[in-house]
Parts: structure tokens; sequence; C-alpha cells
């Protein structure tokens, strides 16, 4: 049995090299565009959610400082916030700012699986000094997500609650 998952490893990553150097060896000018693609779709490579800086409590105030090189990553704790089960439940994430903080907020919902991708989310009310974001989703123990801030301009201390 050993040897029949040996010999089948070695068939699958012979294919892979030879699709992607096939792809990669095409005549077109813009090969560099399809690499991310021919990387996900033929190297075995695995999604993951990334590490997370801290994970939020439901109504408690966090005060986090945010930077325009890299997003403080965070999630939500699943203590006392589950939905009832098979269904999901909307979670309201409330940032206070100064008025003069622009930032960008990005939900990465299933990130352990293949398919997830990074959405920016548009606030659903926004004053100068708030932004509340809505968020709907299932069990958040299993569904592994990643929500990313990250400062555009402006003051870098803001304080984030879950409600």
């Amino acid at each position: 049995m050993i040897k029949l998952r040996f010999i089948f490893l070695i068939i699958a990553v012979n294919i892979s090299c030879n699709g992607l150097y096939k792809i990669l060896n095409k005549d077109d000018k813009d090969n560099k565009k399809y690499l991310g693609f021919v990387l996900a779709e033929f190297l075995p490579i695995t999604a993951g959610c990334p590490p997370v800086n801290f994970t939020i409590e439901k109504d408690t105030n966090y005060p986090i400082t945010l930077s325009t090189e890299s997003p403080v990553i965070f999630n939500i704790s699943s203590t006392n916030n589950l939905p009832p089960p098979n269904q999901y439940k909307e979670y309201v994430l409330i940032v206070s700012k100064d008025s003069t903080t622009n930032l960008d907020f990005f939900t990465n919902g299933l990130c352990y699986n293949r398919n997830s991708e990074i959405v920016k989310e548009s606030p659903i009310t926004s004053t100068p000094t708030e932004l509340q974001f809505r968020l709907s989703m299932n069990d958040v123990r299993t569904l592994q997500n990643a929500f990313y801030l990250k400062l555009v301009s402006g003051k870098a201390t803001v304080t984030i609650r879950q409600e």
C-alpha cells in the first residue's frame, strides 16, 4: 500500500511540474499573470488563515495601533457568541477613530478554503468618528475567519468592538 501511494505521489508531482512547465513556456508576453493560477492549480498548496494579532470578545473595547505598511489581523471569539445550529448570525463591528483617520476593513471568510478571497467591506453606517460593519456568518468556531484593518491615513490609534 505504501509503494502504491509513493508511485501515485511521483506521478502527481510529474504531471504538476510538466503542466507548470508547459504553461510558463508558452509564447505569451503575460505569462507572469498566470503564475498565481498555475501555482494554485498545479502545485499542492493548501490555503490557511493568517496568524491573528488578537481575538475580540463580544462587548469589549480593543484599542489598536494601525499601520499603513501591514494590516492588523484579528478574529472573533466564539465564547457566548454563537448562532443557533445551521443558522447565520449578524455580527456588528464598531470601529471608533479620529475624524482624520481613514482605514480599510477586509474580511477573509472561510480562509481555510482553497477558494476563499479577501474582500474589502463597506461600512453600514459611517460618521467622522465611527464606522460600523455588518458581517453575516455561520458558527464562528468552524468557519475560520480573519479580519484585517489597515490604516490609509490619519491617526493610527483606533478602538474596535463587536456588539
